[in-house]
């Protein structure tokens, strides 16, 4: 008789007692009860642990001394006594089907190791983008044909923008159609194949839709600690690499950019904010480690190199980090002439005072970003007017 539950699901905090009650309320509407929680707590000085104790039997709250979100994956990697393993964010959300369709692929496909779905990203406008049909449809092929890269080319007369990426799509199983209907998917699909040379481009999963077997888990170890964000990056790369990936075309949570009510977060994003730039500088060296140091001379590697030099360098020009911009922006000039906004941040940075290169960027970054949005329509005037609403009351 096997023991333990199903799946185990891992949720690291830190501060985040405004908006983890919400993640909490998601994983306990799942539709498949069979679950244990482990919250770890991060070293936290709100009230986070108030939020989440004596909830429910099947939530454990662990702590630890504040050392980071790996670490405190790991200490939840630790003690997790599921077959199955899971992630949360304590600032995003499940919907109510996401665990019974993602363990029930796995029970019923024992020879794959991994699975994930799509996932809503909410950027507090009250539009949520299904994230990774954009990023792989939009995103990822405009920075692949930049580089001269044929990588993400569609197959001939096929419109399936995750054929970019998958090698093979197929109708989802009977015993997966019921659920998907009953989440509002009339014709979901199942993607398979060995993506992990796609992951140059960017992300193709997220965490905290991706189910896992103990196999896997113990294959690709623990997480990386020596930085504090970017590390699910390395994971999921390292996961593709060893394992064919799986992802049903099914929407399965939220990610959120705000708290509760469009709210700005108390405790903010690691890859947003002042963090932003720590972010970036951790994933350019992770693909130096899975991509560009094993292949080093590689065009099309050399090449996606300066546009990840190119976003660290924006990343420090928005906090003023002249000379963190220079070296990267520097690095980023080498594809010419593509990327002749790194020769127009280049110049920002030469003026001498760190909070004028910052506050200057700043202001034009935000004006072009408005125009090209409005121009491609991802943006209206009623949400810009939303949002300067909001601006005027002092809400981020």
């Amino acid at each position: 008789m096997r023991e333990g539950p199903e799946v185990s699901i891992i949720l690291p905090t830190y501060n985040r007692a405004d908006v983890i009650g919400r993640a909490v309320r998601s994983v306990l509407e799942q539709t498949l009860a069979d679950w244990e929680l482990l919250v770890v707590d991060d070293g936290s000085t709100d009230e986070t642990l108030d939020v989440v104790s004596g909830v429910d039997v099947r939530i454990r709250v662990l702590r630890q001394e504040n050392g980071g979100a790996y670490v405190a994956r790991n200490t939840g990697l630790a003690s997790a006594g599921g077959r199955l393993v899971t992630f949360l964010d304590s600032d995003d959300v499940w919907l109510p089907h996401f665990l019974e369709l993602t363990t029930g692929f796995l029970r019923q496909s024992p020879e794959d190791q991994f699975v994930t779905t799509e996932y809503f990203e909410d950027w507090g406008d009250g539009v949520p983008i299904r994230f990774e049909a954009y990023g792989i449809g939009k995103q990822y092929p405009a920075l692949a044909r930049a580089v001269g890269s044929r990588m993400l080319d569609l197959p001939a007369g096929e419109t399936d923008d995750y054929l970019r990426v998958y090698s093979s799509r197929e109708p989802l199983g009977d015993w997966g159609r019921a659920i998907a209907c009953r989440a509002g998917v009339a014709d979901p699909q199942l993607y398979r194949g060995h993506i992990f040379e796609h992951m140059r481009w960017g992300y193709l999963n997220w965490l905290p839709v991706t189910v896992l077997t103990r196999r896997a888990v113990e294959a690709v170890g623990p997480f990386t600690t020596h930085t504090r964000s970017a590390g699910d990056y390395r994971f999921l790369c390292l996961l593709a690499r060893m394992f064919q990936a799986n992802m049903i075309g099914v929407p399965s949570a939220i990610k959120y950019s705000r708290g509760v009510g469009a709210r700005a977060l108390k405790q903010d994003h690691l890859a947003t904010g002042v963090g932003a730039y720590r972010f970036e500088v951790n994933k350019l060296g992770f693909f130096d480690e899975l991509f560009w140091q094993p292949r080093r001379g590689d065009t099309e590697i050399d090449l996606l190199r300066c546009y990840y030099s190119f976003n660290a360098g924006r990343a420090a020009l928005r906090l003023g980090r002249r000379i963190d911009a220079i070296d990267h922006l520097r690095a980023a000039a080498q594809l010419k002439p593509k990327l002749w906004r790194a020769y127009l941040g280049l110049a920002v940075a030469r003026f001498p005072s760190d909070r004028v290169v910052g506050s200057t960027y700043r202001l034009a970054q935000r004006a072009t970003d408005i125009c090209e949005r409005l121009i491609k329509g991802e943006l209206t005037f009623g949400s810009m007017w939303r949002r300067l609403v909001r601006g005027s009351r002092g809400e981020r």
